[in-house]
């Protein structure tokens, strides 16, 4: 019997266990016409989306994931940068990346892995904030983070100037704030100041292969039964006669798949998705909230000549420079931005339009993390990536309901959502379950009863009905 069942008692819907997962393994079932159907579809396959097939076949719902890649993680998922962390400005967020971090230590126990399993490594090099007092926003995210970590119970350190320079003698101290542009004339001038110091987690790092994380939990799905049909692009959702309710998808090959449930995984093209489902439905979004496709680019880097950073350098986000930065295994660095007021964020209206080149703002982030790092050595030719993240304007994501029965959404995941995917699918679960018992969700929000860690999340938090505010408003969260 289903946790929410437990809970309350509730019995007004029920997954059939066991039912349409009867069928031999890579069987497409729930086509229209094959008198079965799925419980639940899920749109998306990457690792958040399989994550929330994982959960849902826990409590006996039969999905499958669809997915217009060909494999696995093949979209967002593989441009993430995999970071692992636990500095937020929220407790809630805090704590959920917290459980997150437990479930990424014993990967293989998450996935009940079999012993000789091709699974991901969790790095756990440590994470550390730049504590900049020349920047009013950088000090009150450092307090706040502070102050979450504290209520959780992360262990941190703080680290001073002298013991910033004994562990990583290649990085400046210097204070550059504000983040410059390279064409502006005071790009890299001396403030006189410097920074603070570090904030430390030690129980932090990255993955070090996101597309082979979401191919383990892609496994993982199908041991327990669920489905996936790939390179299957989503033309339309389904409703009953009122457009009340969804009924299924329909595919670009014509085949219609039956559903009472689906989910829009579908990264950053899940507002063309949630436009979609809203197209042919008889009742009114009422989402506060939206999400957008953003081109992100991340550089890939030589470390700085004898510096050593597998063995030296944490994940760092420095809000002073404008830039976060991590090793690679092998000897490279990887720099990504943290979003400053100097740069413009480009979005883009549809998910199909992106121009993969690397552009200017490769350039940009390169020169800024040279300034923290004087001896990098800028290559003449651009190594690294542009792709792009789903984002809503506070950078927190949407796992909620809608106003359409049926139509679940977890989305705006991209950017800092990776660390939560094993914990975001049992929000998934949680909030299908409670819903399809007759939950009020909108009135009385779920709370997700953690496993690893102390305390709950209020679901609510994630609302596409929320205010929105309090956070950076950039991919720190």
């Amino acid at each position: 019997m289903r946790a929410f069942q437990r809970a309350c008692g509730a019995h007004t819907w029920r997954p059939v266990l066991g039912g349409v997962t009867a069928a031999g393994p890579g069987t497409l079932r729930g086509l229209a016409g094959s008198g079965r159907t799925y419980d639940v579809v899920v749109v998306g396959a990457g690792v958040i989306g399989s994550s929330c097939s994982l959960e849902l076949r826990k409590l006996g719902y039969s999905t499958l994931n669809v997915d217009s890649n060909p494999s696995p993680g093949y979209g967002s998922t593989s441009s993430s940068s995999a970071i692992v962390r636990h500095f937020y400005s929220f407790e809630d967020s805090c704590r959920l990346a917290w459980e997150g971090y437990h479930c990424w230590k014993a990967w293989a126990d998450h996935l009940e892995a079999a012993p000789g399993e091709d699974l991901c490594v969790l790095h756990e090099i440590g994470c550390a904030a730049v504590d900049a007092p020349a920047s009013p926003a950088a000090r009150t995210y450092i307090s706040r983070v502070r102050n979450s970590m504290k209520a959780c119970s992360i262990p941190c350190e703080e680290w001073d100037l002298p013991e910033i320079r004994r562990r990583m003698p290649y990085l400046s101290t210097t204070s550059y704030f504000p983040p410059r542009r390279i064409d502006d004339d005071a790009f890299g001038a001396d403030t006189g100041g410097e920074i603070a110091g570090l904030l430390f987690c030690p129980h932090a790092g990255y993955v070090n292969d996101p597309q082979l994380a979401a191919r383990n939990v892609t496994d993982a799905v199908i041991r327990r039964g669920g489905d996936y049909r790939w390179r299957a692009h989503v033309v339309q959702i389904n409703c009953n006669a009122s457009g009340s309710k969804v009924s299924g998808v329909t595919l670009q090959d014509g085949s219609v798949i039956e559903a009472p449930i689906i989910v829009n995984a579908a990264g950053p093209h899940s507002q063309a998705v949630h436009d979609l489902a809203f197209a042919g439905a008889g009742v009114a979004d009422d989402s506060l909230v939206s999400s957008k496709p953003l081109k992100v680019e991340v550089a890939y880097l030589q470390e700085p000549p004898g510096s050593c950073i597998d063995d030296t350098m944490p994940v760092i986000a420095d809000m002073d420079v404008g830039v976060y930065m991590r090793p690679q295994m092998g000897g490279q660095l990887l720099v990504g931005s943290v979003e400053p007021e100097c740069d413009d964020l480009h979005f883009i209206e549809s998910a199909d339009h992106l121009i993969e080149g690397l552009s200017d703002e490769w350039t940009n982030i390169v020169y800024r993390a040279a300034l923290r790092l004087p001896s990098l050595q800028v290559p003449n030719t651009a190594s690294g990536l542009a792709a792009l993240y789903d984002t809503t304007p506070d950078w927190s994501p949407i796992y909620d309901r809608s106003a359409l029965r049926g139509f679940y959404c977890m989305r705006g995941t991209s950017g800092n959502q990776f660390k939560n995917a094993p914990v975001a699918g049992r929000i998934c679960a949680n909030i299908v379950d409670g819903c399809e018992n007759g939950h009020d969700h909108d009135a009385m929000p779920l709370t997700l009863p953690l496993q690893h860690v102390a305390g709950s999340i209020n679901l609510g938090l994630f609302s596409r009905r929320r205010e929105g505010g309090g956070t950076t408003g950039t991919v720190l969260g």
